[in-house]
């Protein structure tokens, strides 16, 4: 084979089957090392608000709207993965006086290396062909799939947010964010502090002015929205805290990675819906309608192009009386929730948990 032909056969028979089991690797290392990888995020982000706060106090810097997560392609090069964080005010990127520290995910570099080590033995039988220089480039393009993870892993730790009480610890601007992606390039909120007083008459016309956009990793709190209308829209990775849902219509919505804390959603229509890692734990959802909708564990239709979903949660939730039929839950944990009266009929639930379930026992065939 000529170097071209050969190049097209070590990305095609190598690095592509190297690449999925890289996506494996950090899968398992998040799942292995859960506790560990926790623990350290949350006591560099501990320490980096306090840095943060000083900085407050000394009057070198205002309010906070966002802290950036950025991956430095120069790191990944350099050997390591220390990824770049910044404080910023309201102009975010633009702010010329973020208060800067990093945040070491080396655990996301230890897997891409361990690929990068299994790809040089594969050289020597392309005689030359692929050098070592290649591997370079190989690295680097996996910035963008590790970033997914690092996504993934610091929203999961962006729960513990929740209970933190960030604006007593430091000066935020009433809409707050925590976001991540590559240095000056396209970042995903993983976290939003929405401390504005709004009624629901202006999040309705916010709403109607952004074609539902507005949704989209947002936070909601303090509110009643019984009866509202909310069908067809993108809620994705939103967060509902103390709110009344009451018989709320969220028929064909995109719910997928929603938190809903310490809600009355009792008779809330979500039919139809995708509802993939969705949070319901503690929930009141007597009588709530789950018909069709979709939310198994792991990848859609098993492509895997980055980190799987996580079960949907029912822990704890009072679901007498729901309407579960023609839903995919598959690996739902329904543990601890009131399953009384619940409608089953062709609802896919393989591999759901019922742990401690009040009304498991008797129900249809459908749980065996």
């Amino acid at each position: 084979m000529n170097r071209k032909d050969s190049l097209k056969h070590f990305y095609a028979e190598q690095v592509e089957p190297e690449r999925v089991r890289l996506m494996e690797d950090l899968r398992r290392t998040l799942e292995s090392r859960s506790t560990e990888l926790t623990e350290e995020y949350m006591e560099h982000f501990r320490e980096y608000i306090k840095e943060v706060a000083l900085a407050q106090e000394v009057r070198t810097k205002e309010k906070i709207a966002y802290i950036q997560y950025s991956i430095l392609r120069t790191e990944v090069l350099g050997g390591a993965m220390n990824v770049l964080v910044e404080a910023c005010d309201s102009s975010w990127l633009l702010d010329r006086r973020p208060v800067r520290a990093f945040y070491s995910a080396q655990w996301a570099y230890e897997c891409v290396e361990r690929m990068i080590e299994r790809l040089k033995q594969t050289l020597a039988s392309y005689q030359g062909a692929v050098t070592a220089v290649e591997l370079e480039g190989i690295r680097l393009q996996q910035v963008p799939l590790v970033n997914r993870y690092l996504v993934y892993f610091i929203r999961r730790c962006g729960y513990l947010l929740e209970d933190m009480e960030l604006h007593l610890q430091m000066k935020l601007e009433q809409n707050f964010e925590v976001r991540v992606g590559e240095y000056l390039d396209a970042s995903e909120c993983v976290f939003r502090l929405d401390q504005r007083e709004r009624s629901i008459e202006e999040i309705g016309e916010e709403l109607e002015e952004s074609n539902g956009i507005a949704v989209m990793y947002a936070h909601f709190q303090r509110l009643s929205m019984v009866e509202m209308e909310c069908s067809d829209l993108d809620f994705r990775f939103s967060r509902f805290e103390n709110i009344d849902l009451k018989l709320t219509d969220f028929q064909r919505c995109m719910l997928v990675g929603t938190r809903w804390r310490n809600c009355e959603m009792e008779g809330v229509n979500f039919s139809n819906s995708l509802i993939y890692g969705a949070d319901f734990s503690g929930c009141s959802l007597q009588g709530a309608v789950f018909r069709g909708v979709v939310g198994d564990i792991g990848h859609p239709e098993g492509l895997v192009q980055g980190p799987g979903y996580d079960a949907v949660n029912f822990k704890n939730s009072n679901l007498k009386g729901a309407d579960f039929r023609g839903a995919d839950l598959r690996g739902a944990n329904f543990s601890g929730a009131n399953l009384v009266d619940t409608l089953w009929n062709n609802a896919n639930i393989e591999g759901a948990i019922f742990d401690n379930a009040e009304g498991r026992t008797g129900l249809s065939n459908t749980f065996a």
